[in-house]
């Protein structure tokens, strides 16, 4: 009985290493078929992107459309055509959005001669973009969408901050939900300002 005993654990504890071998064998398999670190960045950029016909939808939508700016005044969109224009949706709470407006500020002031627009357009309640905008210099115009644009393709967004530019056609040139960085937008912006 005691012999009948030692096989029988001698067996539960062989099948045990196998099964354990087979598990370990199947995690490293398993490992080496995920995506490496820079795979993952790259399709977390990639899927920052927006495809050029949904944004181009959204644009021309936003081009025939007049909004207020901060202070109730009208601003038509589409005084801007002809011109390179970039479009950034943003609100006060959204701190990507805020940290990159002083970049766009500057970028706005080093490429205004030369045909380059930027207008904010905020998905925010009126009074605190006016809070914010007293407490920042923003070089650019910042319009108002109101906090439930849902009415309107041109003014729903899956995410904040958002960026859209306009090539002087009036065609989409980049868009990117997420923050920009001046390594990608200033060359952009250099390419598309020196096209006529």
């Amino acid at each position: 009985m005691k012999q009948q005993h030692v096989v029988w654990l001698a067996g539960v504890t062989s099948a045990l290493t196998l099964a354990t071998i087979a598990f370990l064998g199947y995690r490293v398999y398993s490992y080496s078929q995920q995506p490496s670190q820079e795979q993952l960045l790259e399709q977390a950029r990639l899927s920052r992107q927006v495809s050029s016909d949904t944004a181009q939808l959204g644009v021309d939508a936003l081009l025939a459309m007049t909004l207020p700016d901060l202070d109730g005044r009208p601003w038509l969109l589409s005084q801007w055509k002809g011109k390179v224009l970039v479009i950034n949706y943003w609100a006060s709470w959204c701190p990507p959005c805020v940290e990159e407006m002083p970049m766009f500020s500057r970028l706005h002031g080093q490429y205004a001669a030369q045909g380059v627009q930027f207008v904010g357009i905020g998905l925010d309640e009126t009074e605190k973009m006016q809070a914010f905008a007293k407490a920042n210099a923003i070089a650019y115009p910042l319009l108002a969408a109101g906090t439930n644009p849902n009415g309107s393709p041109a003014l729903t967004v899956r995410g904040l901050p958002y960026t859209v530019v306009l090539g002087r056609d009036g065609k989409v040139a980049f868009s990117r939900y997420g923050s920009v960085d001046e390594a990608t937008l200033a060359p952009l912006l250099r390419s598309l300002a020196e096209q006529k």
